[in-house]
């Protein structure tokens, strides 16, 4: 295989040596802007870049990943979860199905997923049904649905059951759809005459993108799937219970992960070679024969080294277009090009896609859909993680410019006379506030993932002058370049390996889909409104049967922001769990998890479906996300610096939660892999997200394990723990449990987080430490400034007291903030141009310690959370602190016991 591999500097930036001959650092624009929609003007997104899409852009429903023309070019469909929108071109308007009147009812029964498609002479489009498993047919002049045709039954003397539809396009020569079926792993050909299916052809794992040739003789299947997931051996819907386990049950790419290992004296099958051909791959397929002539491995193979560093992900090939001899595949994990010669059955080039000189060796462009000129020399790209499309010369394999798109564009196709470009941007203008003061409630609602409306933009073809232009401000949108002689001289380094820094040690602690208002909206010199702060302290709890009234739910929270430093312009990058935990460490959703994670989908485990096993995580990266050289545990790896997490990474879609598995927080049945370099490093006696768990007893086990290796073991303390409290995710009230409110389970975090502080700022690492506390997501409350507002703060001796950050803040701030410290390279584009946060610095210290509060015990009784495991909170010995050992006491105790 012809590769040609991206150069990937992992140390630029990163050294004195290195700074005095680039002296700034990048950063977000936006670095003093709160952010804010303006749909006439500049808009600043949560993570501190500007969107100005041009052209003429209206706004559509959240979350479209399928998109197609009509023949006729006058009608563009796009759809989303359930929902799709008709477009007229010409005016520029969008008919929503269903309406939000209710006279439109929709004919999608449950989701739909990427799937276009329109009839080449008739008003009629076919669109995935997703998880029902049918491909629904609808007039989309007379709204109305026409029938329904589903993937499952019998063919060929098999069974198909659980069928998904994902993919299809009309292959006119046949009058047929083609259809994917990620849930067996197969194309479908269906007989439009007689909707009857004519062949079933294997696929690789989780077939996402499909394109015919243009003489409809070959068609080309990428695969986004790494593995088919295998259950413990033995398990059945009976002993389901009995045999899972409470941990991912190895490392990535590993002996254990590819041949399978036991434990606890249950068989656990191996997943097999990551670089297999039916992983991440491309397949061609003979319409003649209706074989698969090809299983083509694009990008870059797992295991190789860039520039000195192993390639941990997949490439993550997605979408093509195919011409008359060459097809082209979006890589979003290595932000390529393949070109593949289909007709022979080889990738004969790989294209690399530049945007600008400062950011090319880093990741994060992330590739998704794809076009091309009818002349065959210019390709479309959006790009999902920059916030533009790339036009690319194919002759040259250069980018001759970008087109500022709205958040997270998509899909890009050309008009029929090629006059226009239509773009989808998933995310759009971003969220906008979701509550507050003058806040009316639009008819999509106010949950963060359906406030933000989608973009749709029509861009006339730009000529050369206007290309350069529109280059200049995609660029703009994305990064300033600051003097490094006018950072703050702090214990926070202006980059990394810069200076020297008495920080030694990084405790990172994430909690759970809360917003900044309704914690903070009450805090003094902030932009708050206390109207919304319903966790606050001296806070009314109204429910149908009981009221409170000047109740402190959260006051922990309150005095460390007081204490030590807040930031009341901070951002997740996430609307929920399965981004946040992404963007926490430091990989940017890909193309698969955004579409996966915005679709409706039923897990059956026990399905002959392998694709209905797929886990879709929510609180662990599943191996089909990793980013190429990984994210901020692999980066650690690299540079040799020590870490420890407790319950971050353990929590896949589909294992069980119930209050006795305390070991992790869950237990699986699903074998999935935990990448490698967090696998060893990771704690099996520390629950991760479990809300039937209280935080009280995550901080037992925080606690006896700290203090069993870093104060009387032999080891010294991690440079890097990361920690999980993830309770102020919120649940069903359960006052036999001490919790009688959704607010009890914020009481129960805020006082968890009181005894973090308590407990660390105690210890003799405290001198030399910084605690960074975060939310993963935003998606459980109301902002009046952006439903992605959330959570900042930070304490130890070198923060300042009492302060308020009013810098812009988002994940990649927090992970530019840990890799200055600890002198870690960057990773991904988000890291290096995220903004700098030396105001939260001092470099005079305080070591005083922090002494916690107790929230209103009425709001949350801890006795009784702890009733269960029989283990009551000693509170006088957590008052104390931590108790290092004393030989003589261990001496004394020795002999008392005998030694026994």
């Amino acid at each position: 295989m012809f590769r040609i591999l991206a150069s990937v500097v992992l140390l630029a930036v990163c050294s004195q040596a290195m700074a005095q001959s680039n002296p700034f650092i990048l950063s977000v624009p936006g670095v003093n802007q709160y952010a804010k929609i303006d749909t006439a003007g500049v808009s600043v997104l949560p993570s501190g870049r500007y969107v100005t899409p041009v052209g003429q852009t209206i706004r559509i429903t959240h979350d479209p990943f399928g998109m197609a023309v009509s023949p006729d070019g006058k009608t563009v469909i796009t759809l989303h979860n359930g929902v799709f929108s008709i477009i007229d071109v010409a005016s520029m308007q969008a008919t929503r199905v269903p309406d939000y009147a209710g006279k439109i009812p929709s004919p999608l029964s449950n989701g739909s997923f990427l799937g276009v498609a329109f009839h080449p002479t008739q008003s009629l489009v076919y669109l995935s049904g997703g998880d029902n498993g049918a491909v629904i047919v609808y007039d989309y002049k007379r709204l109305q649905k026409v029938d329904s045709i589903s993937l499952n039954g019998v063919f060929a003397g098999q069974t198909f059951d659980d069928s998904f539809t994902s993919d299809l396009i009309f292959n006119t020569a046949n009058n047929e759809l083609l259809v994917l079926d990620r849930g067996n792993f197969r194309l479908v050909r269906i007989n439009l005459a007689n909707k009857k299916i004519t062949a079933s052809i294997e696929t690789g794992r989780q077939p996402f993108g499909l394109a015919i040739s243009p003489d409809k003789k070959t068609v080309l299947v990428a695969n986004v799937g790494m593995y088919s997931y295998p259950l413990v051996k033995g398990a059945t819907p009976d002993n389901a219970n009995e045999k899972m386990i409470d941990y991912h049950p190895y490392g990535h790419n590993t002996k254990s992960s590819k041949e399978g290992t036991e434990i606890d004296g249950k068989e656990i099958p191996g997943v097999g070679d990551p670089n297999a051909p039916e992983a991440m791959s491309v397949y061609s397929i003979n319409l003649a024969t209706n074989k698969v002539t090809h299983r083509l491995k694009t990008g870059h193979l797992i295991g190789e080294l860039v520039e000195d560093a192993e390639v941990i992900g997949g490439a993550s090939p997605n979408s093509i277009v195919m011409g008359k001899q060459y097809a082209y595949v979006t890589n979003a994990t290595n932000d390529n090009i393949s070109v593949i010669d289909y007709r022979k059955g080889k990738i004969v080039d790989h294209i690399d896609i530049k945007v600008d000189p400062l950011l090319d060796k880093y990741r994060g462009l992330l590739p998704f859909g794809i076009t091309m000129s009818a002349d065959e020399k210019t390709l479309y790209v959006a790009l999902l993680g920059f916030n533009a499309v790339a036009v690319i010369d194919i002759a040259s394999k250069t980018t001759k410019g970008l087109l500022p798109t709205g958040w997270g564009p998509a899909r890009v196709l050309l008009s029929k006379e090629q006059q226009y470009l239509y773009v989808i941007s998933c995310r759009g203008y971003g969220a906008g506030p979701n509550g507050g003061k003058n806040f009316v409630a639009p008819p999509q609602g106010t949950y963060v993932g359906d406030i933000q409306l989608a973009t749709f933009q029509k861009i006339a073809m730009p000529d050369a002058a206007q290309l350069k232009a529109y280059t200049t401000k995609a660029i703009q949108n994305t990064y300033q370049k600051i003097p490094v002689n006018q950072v703050a001289n702090t214990p926070l380094p202006a980059l990394p390996g810069l200076g020297s820094t008495p920080i030694r040690h990084i405790v990172f602690i994430s909690k759970e889909n809360r917003t900044y208002d309704e914690v903070f909206g009450q805090m003094n010199r902030a932009k708050g409104d206390a109207t919304l702060a319903r966790f606050g302290t001296g806070v009314n709890i109204f429910t149908k049967t009981d009221s409170l009234y000047n109740v402190d739910v959260m006051p922990n929270h309150k005095r460390i922001g007081s204490q030590f430093a807040f930031s009341d312009n901070f951002y997740c990058d996430s609307d929920a769990s399965i981004h946040g935990h992404h963007w926490m460490v430091g990989v940017i959703p890909n193309e698969w998890v955004e579409a996966n994670s915005s679709v409706s989908k039923t897990a059956k485990l026990f399905s002959n479906a392998p694709g209905r096993r797929f886990p879709g995580s929510t609180g662990s990266i599943d191996p089909e996300d990793y980013a190429e050289i990984g994210g901020l545990w692999e980066a650690l790896e690299r540079k040799g610096i020590s870490f420890y997490n407790f319950g971050q990474a353990n929590e896949t879609a589909h294992v069980r939660e119930e209050w006795n598995d305390t070991a992790t927080g869950a237990a699986h049945l699903v074998m999935v892999p935990m990448q490698n370099a967090l696998w060893t490093r990771t704690s099996h006696n520390f629950a991760g997200y479990n809300t039937n768990i209280p935080d009280q007893f995550r901080m037992k086990q925080f606690e006896e394990e700290f203090t069993k290796k870093w104060l009387n073991g032999k080891d010294s303390l991690p440079q890097l723990l990361t920690v999980m409290l993830p309770n102020d995710h919120g649940a069903r009230p359960r006052p036999e449990d001490g919790y009688p409110f959704t607010h009890s389970y914020m009481a129960d975090n805020d006082l968890a987080l009181g005894r973090m502080l308590h407990f660390l700022s105690r210890t003799p690492y405290w001198k030399n430490m910084l605690v960074i506390v975060t939310e993963d997501d935003p998606q459980g409350g109301v902002d009046h400034v952006d439903g992605h507002r959330s959570i900042l703060m930070m304490a130890g001796p070198y923060v300042k007291k009492n302060h308020v950050s009013h810098t812009h803040a988002n994940f990649g701030t927090i992970l530019k903030t840990m890799y200055n410290i600890l002198g870690v390279p960057y990773v991904n584009q988000y890291d290096v141009t995220a903004s700098l946060l030396s105001d939260f610095f001092t470099n005079t210290p305080d070591f005083s310690a922090y002494d916690l509060v107790l929230p209103d015990k009425r709001v949350f009784n801890w006795d009784k959370a702890m009733e269960k495991y029989k283990q009551p909170i000693d509170w006088r010995k957590i008052q104390q602190g931590p108790k290092m050992d004393d030989a003589g006491e261990q001496r004394v105790e020795h002999y008392k016991t005998g030694g026994q």
